[in-house]
């Protein structure tokens, strides 16, 4: 996710926040401070409503950390890896690399974060109700956080994937039917007909004169509804890939050049002759690295020929590899996640072969397409 700032980590996770963030900070601000605050808390200092709102949007952003949090803490508990945790305008996401191993562990990472949003609306309830009428502003901001934890918690309880509800649907029904494949699709779909839903009922409202409201549950029933037909997609994908290694659908006997080759004799030997957009940079068995059209677009023409590849390549350490035997699923993943093209088959330390998302896409369809 572009435009996300690292704030540091905690327990060992990254917390990040994305820039959209701060629109949800000052829309909590300026709605607690001009709307909510003067009608509930009648006679305070404009001043005081704006940092009694700022105060609360703090900690409603500490609110959904704690959520996201639990979820992270579970998962990492139950061996899985988290990767960090961003917050964004919607709410968080917890970044868990590894899908749950079976449907208890799904279960109770999921149902983690409303757990937490439940117990921290009780706790700022009791300090309302054991704050004296004195601490006016103290209660009107744990007053808000109580009720905004109760609604973080009920609406992530919804079964529209990807909320927590939905995830939680998912393991039930994977417990029942022992079957995720079939766990999958029910999450799926009732994501995306929560979502439609949600598209209506703001339609509803924009049309009843409401709008805020009605484009805002309009915007989340868009977001609900893609985000579960994308699950449901990638879990096709996961399907047809399923079984399948790296080895069958990596290219054998790759293009290899030797450390000493210069840009222009790439291009002139190379690329517009096999018309290759990657090539294994190795002598013998020893691999260095990998070059490709985009290093060489950061070369300049006239520096060319007196440019070794070894000076753009992306070294051996920095190059993303594989082995032969690695699940074809997985690989894509790292790919994805690396935001890179291709990656590099070793096997034994020896380059043999290069693995593109053009051969993971041609092997999908192909998977795709069998009948059965």
């Amino acid at each position: 996710m572009s435009g996300v700032v690292e704030l540091g980590r905690l327990f060992g996770i990254g917390i990040r926040v994305h820039f959209s963030w701060l629109f949800v900070f000052f829309l909590v601000t300026w709605t607690l401070a001009t709307q909510y605050l003067p009608g509930a808390y009648p006679g305070w200092t404009a001043g005081a409503y704006w940092a009694v709102g700022a105060a609360a949007s703090v900690l409603l952003f500490a609110s959904v950390l704690a959520h996201e949090l639990s979820h992270s803490l579970v998962a990492r508990s139950r061996g899985r890896h988290v990767r960090a945790i961003t917050l964004f305008f919607l709410g968080g996401v917890s970044e868990i690399q590894e899908e749950a191993a079976n449907p208890g562990e799904e279960f109770w990472i999921s149902v983690a974060g409303p757990l937490t949003s439940f117990v921290l609306a009780g706790i700022f309830f009791g300090v309302f109700l054991a704050t004296s009428p004195a601490g006016a502003q103290l209660r009107a901001v744990v007053e808000y956080l109580a009720f905004v934890n109760v609604v973080i918690g009920a609406f992530n309880l919804l079964p529209a994937f990807p909320l927590d509800g939905g995830r939680v649907l998912r393991a039930l029904v994977w417990k029942a039917t022992g079957n995720v494949d079939r766990a999958n699709a029910v999450a799926s779909t009732t994501g995306s007909l929560a979502g439609y839903a949600l598209i209506g009922v703001g339609a509803y409202f924009v049309f009843a004169a409401t709008l805020i409201t009605g484009l805002w549950l309009v915007f989340i029933g868009w977001f609900i509804q893609s985000a579960a037909s994308s699950f449901g997609r990638q879990r096709a994908v996961a399907r047809a890939l399923s079984g399948l290694t790296v080895r069958d659908a990596m290219m054998e006997n790759p293009p290899v050049i030797p450390p000493g080759t210069t840009a222009q004799t790439l291009i002139d030997e190379h690329i517009t002759r096999e018309f290759r957009r990657a090539y294994i940079v190795a002598l013998g068995n020893t691999f260095h690295g990998l070059v490709t059209l985009s290093d060489l677009k950061r070369i300049p023409p006239e520096a060319r020929a007196s440019t070794p590849v070894t000076t753009i390549m992306k070294r051996a350490g920095e190059v993303i590899t594989s082995g032969p035997e690695e699940p074809l699923e997985a690989a894509l993943g790292r790919m994805v996640s690396g935001d890179v093209s291709q990656l590099v088959v070793l096997e034994n330390g020896r380059a043999v072969g290069l693995l593109s998302r053009g051969d993971v896409l041609r092997v999908l369809e192909i998977a795709q397409g069998l009948p059965g």
